[in-house]
């Protein structure tokens, strides 16, 4: 049964319940630490909280992320807040969280109920917790709160120093401000230790409950851990055989102050939360404790503890040093450390002699330094020791990065340039992965592109490390160059100046050997020389060539204007010709030059016709000459009468066939075009878009496409029938 005060109990917590290491001297409750890894015996509560701090709760099964079980992880899950371990530093398992870093008014407490064995008059239990919360300045009972409380089921009484509460406060003590969020502030790990004297034989219920602000904008939560030894938190009152010439009693650590005393209180023995007692007293002495718990944080209380013996022979022998290489992390939980120790020992791993500060993660230790483990018998009977390790600098394998060679060059891998800057103690090996396990075959002559691996071992350290290095083995370009002859110009980007054997690779045109002066316009080269082609493949890789060019010049001549003549007068073009070289001359129609002029002494018809010179070399250049052939112009009929009878069907112009650019326009009285033609080929037949104009007078304009000594005429013409 969960019994809950009245005022508010506010704030997300975070439990985590570990016991003490089970001793023979008193077994604690089956999963009270949470060591199997559930909520086991345990019951889950969840709720709210109203404006008044009344908590309603009701049973549940464990709720996700406000009854969160977490397990120790290597490397530790560090609080967001605190940046301290999830995990209490003891060791433990696994730990559970009650709420979270939301808001909302929510509430959530778990509960273990037990009964102490009827023999254990003086039985314990200590729990660790840390406290992370919110503080919004409220007023106290609108504040978060985290509660814990040990209820006497048998008394129906809740034991007075076995309860605490924590209230969000920024004068909290032992609390850190968060550097994460500032009105966050946040405990880290911290021991209680419920002693419950006189409880044999009766049932005992723990509850820890926690909440946000009542307004239910702020948040709190808590880290608890419950060592798994229900006996006397006084441990190392066993001697035994070989412990020794002198005895350390251990108080549970957390507490404000600590007062070792002689059985009847008349000496004051020390302060500390340990007492070395130098030699060993007589087997049977009692001595007094008494722990002063911060303000709030339970009870002033008196703890006692007998010396006994042991007759069991007892050891811890660990290795003086243990070292690691960088990166590499140290485990001393390996059965290797405490080698030659007694058998059955159980170990616990600090990080002071005073065992104050637990080595959170003894099996992943980074970090050089001297720790303390503490081995304890099943008598009871222990000892602590120092344990130096050292991880050692990085080693400086100073690798290139990667290299480029071109086929068939291969890459020595063993070349000491490539480790140049290293450290001078290293050997090497060389691999085709990066774990070292497959040796590469020939890395003095690698010829495959790939990433390959070195590993260097320094022999001062014992310690190796390995870095990868990127080869790249390019194609080499493979292409031929034909040498060219040109007239004018020469295009070196054409096809096929070079005719290439390997893919994926580009050219470039240069006027030098060296690849360093750019031949501007590859594409119209107009001096003959020697220039250079560039094969760069996309590995990086080329080959340069070079091609002979031959850049031979056009022919160069000029025709004189073509005199106008009537016809039937006719024009002879090969005599306008003036060469400045030897050349071969040919006439054309067309200027391809695919159509020739039956014979150029006697053009009898006006037009453009193309001479072409060839030179020796074979270049070519063809111009044009417009030639005109005047006809005998006479006015065109002025009727016809396109009946279909043969006679003057068509109105037939025969001077306009010498103007085959000539343009003839007939329109009618309204201005409409009737008739339109370039060049007379076929006279006009009197129609429209094929119909018979009626019969009248149509008007016509005619420009022989001469130019200015042809002016365009006109006139009319009678359709008659």
């Amino acid at each position: 049964m969960i019994r809950l005060p009245k005022h508010c109990i506010a704030g997300t917590v975070v439990l985590i319940l570990v016991l003490i290491n089970a001793r023979a001297i008193a077994q604690c409750p089956q999963n009270i630490g949470f060591e199997d890894g559930t909520f086991n015996n345990w019951q889950c509560y969840a709720g709210s909280i109203n404006s008044s701090g009344l908590i309603t709760l009701s049973p549940t099964a464990p709720l996700n992320n406000r009854h969160v079980m977490y397990a120790n992880s290597v490397p530790q899950e560090l609080d967001y807040y605190g940046r301290f371990p999830v995990n209490c530093p003891n060791g433990s398992k696994y730990s559970i969280r009650l709420g979270n870093s939301s808001t909302g008014a929510q509430a959530e407490s778990v509960s273990y109920t037990f009964t102490v064995p009827a023999t254990a008059s003086d039985y314990s239990i200590i729990y660790n917790y840390a406290v992370v919360f919110e503080n919004p300045n409220h007023q106290p009972i609108q504040q978060p709160r985290f509660t814990a409380k040990v209820f006497d089921a048998t008394g129906n009484t809740y034991v007075g120093c076995g309860s605490f509460e924590f209230v969000a406060s920024g004068g909290l003590p032992g609390f850190k401000q968060s550097l994460v969020k500032s009105e966050v502030y946040y405990k880290p790990w911290s021991p209680i230790t419920i002693k419950l004297l006189g409880y044999a034989g009766k049932t005992i219920t723990l509850e820890f409950t926690n909440n946000d602000c009542t307004p239910g904008g702020h948040f709190g939560y808590a880290y608890i851990d419950v060592n798994e030894n229900c006996a006397s938190p006084i441990t190392g009152n066993t001697y035994c055989v070989g412990t020794g010439d002198s005895l350390e009693l251990v108080a549970p650590f957390g507490f404000r102050e600590y007062h070792w005393y002689n059985s009847n209180f008349t000496t004051l023995l020390g302060t500390s939360n340990t007492l070395i007692l130098t030699p060993p007293p007589a087997i049977g002495t009692e001595f007094a404790l008494e722990i002063v718990p911060y303000p709030g944080l339970g009870c002033l209380d008196t703890l006692r503890t007998i010396i006994k013996y042991s007759g069991t022979p007892f050891k811890l022998s660990l290795q003086d040093t243990v070292t690691s290489c960088s990166g590499t992390p140290i485990d001393l939980t390996l059965p290797a450390v405490t080698a030659g120790s007694s058998p059955g020992l159980t170990f616990s791993y600090f990080t002071d002699l005073s065992q104050l500060e637990y080595l959170a993660t003894p099996s992943y230790v980074t970090s050089s330094g001297t720790y303390y483990i503490k081995g304890v018998n099943s008598e009871g009977c222990n000892a602590i020791k120092p344990i130096t390790t050292i991880i050692n600098p990085q080693i400086n394998l100073n690798l290139k990065s990667s290299i480029v060679v071109c086929s068939p060059q291969t890459v020595d891998i063993t070349s000491p340039l490539l480790v140049a800057g290293s450290a001078s103690d290293l050997t090497y090996s060389y691999w085709a992965d990066y774990d070292a396990t497959v040796p590469i075959a020939n890395p003095t002559a690698i010829n495959i592109s790939g990433t390959y691996y070195v590993k260097g071992y320094s022999t001062s350290l014992g310690c190796s490390t390995v870095k990868s290095i990127l080869i790249t083995v390019g194609d080499t370009p493979d292409f031929n160059v034909v040498n060219q002859v040109s007239c004018d110009k020469a295009d070196l980007t054409a096809n096929p100046v070079t005719v290439l054997n390997t893919p994926n690779t580009l050219f470039s045109y240069w006027k030098d050997a060296a690849a360093t002066l750019a031949l501007d316009a590859p594409q119209a080269v107009a001096q003959s020389g020697q220039y250079y082609i560039k094969a760069t493949h996309i590995s990086t890789c080329s080959t340069i060539k070079p091609i002979t060019v031959t850049v031979n010049p056009l022919p160069v001549f000029t025709i004189d204007p073509a005199p106008i003549v009537t016809y039937p007068l006719t024009t002879d073009i090969t005599s306008l010709v003036k060469p400045s070289g030897s050349f071969t001359f040919s006439y054309w129609k067309n200027a391809a030059a695919t159509i020739p002029v039956p014979d150029a002494t006697k053009v009898d018809t006006s037009g453009t016709y193309y001479i072409k010179a060839v030179t020796v070399d074979g270049c070519p250049l063809v111009q044009s000459i417009n030639v005109v052939i005047r006809g005998i112009v006479t006015s065109p009929p002025n009727a016809f009468s396109p009946n279909g009878d043969g006679i003057n069907d068509t109105w037939y112009i025969p001077f306009l066939k010498d103007y085959y650019q000539c343009k003839v326009e007939v329109f009618n009285r309204q201005g409409q075009l009737v008739y339109t033609t370039v060049g007379y080929s076929t006279p006009w037949d009197g129609r429209f878009k094929g119909k018979l104009l009626p019969v009248g007078t149509y008007y016509y304009m005619i420009n022989l496409g001469m130019g200015k000594d042809y002016p365009s005429f006109s006139g009319n013409v009678s359709l008659i029938y």
